[in-house]
Parts: C-alpha cells; sequence; structure tokens
C-alpha cells in the first residue's frame, strides 16, 4: 500500500510540475452532448428489473408470466470540459447523468425518474502521464459488449462499473503502431453491512455501516493493455487488470472481521478493417457483487468465489446497418451460497443497429437468458427489445 501511494504521489507531482507559460485566454470549452432513448420490451416471464435484464427471478407459479415495459430512462445528457490556452498541460472534465436513479431507491412512478450521476471527473495530463480524480469507470474489464440491453450482460459475465476514484495512467509508444497502456489507482469501496462470524455478545449487532467505509482504505485497482494497429481501422487490443479490496464486518461493541474483494480479468478486442470484429474478457474472483460479478450476490466473509466471461462479434452490413451477437457466462462458488441463491447465470443475444437518418438510430434485440439457483430450479425468459435513439 505505501508503495502504491508513493508512485501515485510521484504521478501528481509529476502533472504539477513546472509547464511553460501558459496562455492568457486560459479557459475550459463546454461542449452538451447526450441522446434521448425509447426502449419497449416485451419478456416471456418476469425479469430481474423489467426495464433491462441482469437475471431471471424464481417464477411463482408454473406457466409463463408475460411481461411487458416501456421507457425513456436511459436518456443521457453529458457536458465535456475541454481546456485551451494552459501550455504543457491538457485538462479534461466529464459530468454526465441518465434517469435510473431510481433503480436502487424506493417505488418511483415509471414517468417520474430520477436522475442518476454516471460520471464526474476531471483528468489533468502532461506528456504521456494522467491523473485522473472523480467518478468513473473501473480499471478492471475495460470492454463492454454493444446491448440494446441497458445493462451491458453486467450480472452475467461482465464485471466493472463506476466509483469514486484517484489514479494515474502512463502510455507509452514504442513505435508508432504500437501504444502501452499502465494504469493504478485507489477506489471507493462500496459493500455492504455484514454480521461477523464469531458469536456475539448480548447486545451486539452489527453496526450498520458500509463495510467498505469500516476497513478505513480505499481499494486498488491496476490495468495492463497493449494495443498495435495495423490499419486506420485494423487494430489489436489485449490486456490484464486487477482489484484488490479489503472490508471489515464491525460491531456496535467494536469488535471485527476482516475479509477481501479480489478480481483477475483478462481482455481481448479485435477490429478488422472489413468493419468485423470480436472482443471478450473472462475474470476470476471473490465478493464481487459490487461490481456486478457472482450474479450480484452478496459477499460472504469466507468469500464468494466466482468466475464468468463473455464474447461478442460484430459485422457492418451496411456503414448504415451493423449487427451485433454474443454470450455471457456468470457463476457463483455454491459452497458459500445459502439455498434458493444465483448459482449460475447465461445469456445469448443478438442485435441489429440501424441509423434511420443522421443521429438517429433503430434498435432491435432478441436474447436468451436462464438463471439457476441453487438447490431449486431453472428460470428462463426470452426477451425482444426495440429502441430508438436521438443523438445529439
Amino acid at each position: 500500500m505505501k508503495t502504491a501511494i508513493l508512485i501515485l504521489v510521484s504521478l501528481v507531482l509529476l502533472c504539477l510540475s513546472p509547464v511553460a507559460q501558459a496562455d492568457e485566454d486560459q479557459s475550459l470549452k463546454i461542449k452538451p452532448y447526450g441522446y434521448i432513448k425509447l426502449d419497449g420490451s416485451y419478456d416471456q416471464n418476469s425479469t430481474s428489473h423489467g426495464n433491462f435484464v441482469m437475471w431471471v427471478p424464481l417464477p411463482d407459479y408454473e406457466g409463463d408470466d408475460e411481461q411487458f415495459n416501456m421507457t425513456a430512462n436511459q436518456t443521457r445528457l453529458g457536458i465535456n470540459l475541454k481546456s485551451t490556452g494552459y501550455g504543457q498541460l491538457n485538462i479534461y472534465g466529464n459530468i454526465e447523468f441518465d434517469l435510473y436513479g431510481s433503480v436502487t431507491g424506493g417505488t418511483v412512478a415509471e414517468n417520474k425518474a430520477i436522475l442518476q450521476l454516471r460520471h464526474a471527473y476531471f483528468s489533468v495530463q502532461k506528456g504521456n502521464i494522467k491523473l485522473v480524480a472523480g467518478q468513473t469507470w473501473d480499471l478492471i474489464s475495460p470492454l463492454n459488449p454493444s446491448t440494446v440491453n441497458y445493462t451491458v450482460l453486467w450480472g452475467c459475465g461482465n464485471i466493472g462499473y463506476r466509483r469514486p476514484q484517484i489514479a494515474g495512467w502512463v502510455t507509452m509508444t514504442p513505435n508508432e503502431k504500437t501504444t502501452l497502456i499502465f494504469a493504478s489507482g485507489f477506489f471507493r469501496t462500496i459493500g455492504s453491512d455484514l454480521t461477523p462470524t464469531f458469536s456475539l455478545a448480548t447486545g451486539e449487532a452489527s453496526d450498520g455501516d458500509d463495510d467498505g467505509t469500516d476497513a478505513g482504505i480505499p481499494s486498488i485497482q491496476g490495468l495492463c493493455e497493449v494495443k498495435h494497429s495495423w490499419t486506420e481501422n485494423g487494430y489489436i487490443r489485449a490486456g490484464v487488470s486487477g482489484l484488490w479490496g479489503r472490508l471489515k464486518a464491525e460491531t456496535t461493541l467494536g469488535n471485527f472481521s476482516k475479509y477481501e474483494s479480489r478480481a483477475l480479468v483478462g481482455h481481448l478486442m479485435i477490429a478488422m478493417p472489413a468493419g468485423w470484429g470480436l472482443s471478450g474478457e473472462y475474470y476470476l474472483g471473490s465478493n464481487l457483487g459490487s461490481y456486478f460479478g457472482g450474479i450480484l450476490n452478496n459477499s460472504t466473509i469466507d468469500g464468494l468465489d466466482c468466475q464468468g466471461g463473455w464474447a461478442s462479434a460484430w459485422f457492418k452490413i451496411t456503414p448504415m446497418i451493423k449487427f451485433t451477437g454474443g454470450y455471457g457466462y456468470d457463476k457463483a462458488d455454491e459452497v458459500n451460497l445459502l439455498t434458493n441463491a444465483k448459482e449460475q447465470n447465461q445469456a445469448f443475444f443478438g442485435n441489429i443497429n440501424v441509423a434511420l437518418a443522421p443521429k438517429v438510430a433503430f434498435g432491435i434485440e432478441v436474447s436468451k437468458w436462464e438463471t439457476k439457483y441453487k438447490n431449486s430450479d431453472t428460470a428462463d425468459n426470452l426477451r425482444g427489445q426495440t429502441s430508438f435513439t436521438l443523438s445529439f
């Protein structure tokens, strides 16, 4: 931990070291962006979240339980900020929202959505060194499949999310066609409030605080990646990433049990000049519910091991029509799972996105979902989803 702190402090000092005289007209250019999106979906059975799907819950009765949902909650608004007149420093900022803030809150009417903060961060770059501070994507698992479904196979093989962080990036270019990226940083540890495994004294209980907060230290993430291009639109990306975080289940009497979150991820993307490509990731880890691993099962003090991955292929049929298909799979170790907890989750999907006009797109996706429960049945669902998007 001390070594990681020293490296990050060194990067900060390098970024903030004296630079060439800045222009008198220093400014940050502001550029809004976003899109308006309407999603409509039909499900053969009930799903985890209705407007989108991450897993299929066990049915209450035999037979299908058809569902229809329509929402504009994925509508997104963002602002980019870019510096001018700062000499050798490049400064960039981003704030972004969508309307899915009600997912983790109480019951909210579908036509009264709540803002959700997605990104709020800035970066300072000098040469090949960059410092990032704020809330943005995890370093682990940097790729996402292209899905119409709002969640990009999260809970079904794809891990990583957004969280507060301070991270340093170093980019190296051994030659004009190859780029190497090394990144690492400290991240907010987000957990739940577990009860310690020892016998509690009379009147003793879990303290009610997030176990990530109780740990007293941030999590650490790291990323190493190489990208090699052979043409303007042909390239290969490959890399590994990982995380380690400590959590502490504490009681109202100050007693505690410590446990960990950890992950190791490999990723690969190949893009061909002809307009087609392949991508995928595979991960191994433990206690990854807050990173969308282990089918979002709660962490355990003994460690809930999990593994999964996804693979996707795409092809541009014409410059205005793109087809994407793929598969995701996630598995939680049944040893530390409670009865009826989610044990395995898998999904096949295929979609077509069509540019109807400049900035206007139509998408349609069909996906098949299966979720197996420990010592219980397997729930399945066939989903059809459409989307209409106006970007700006």
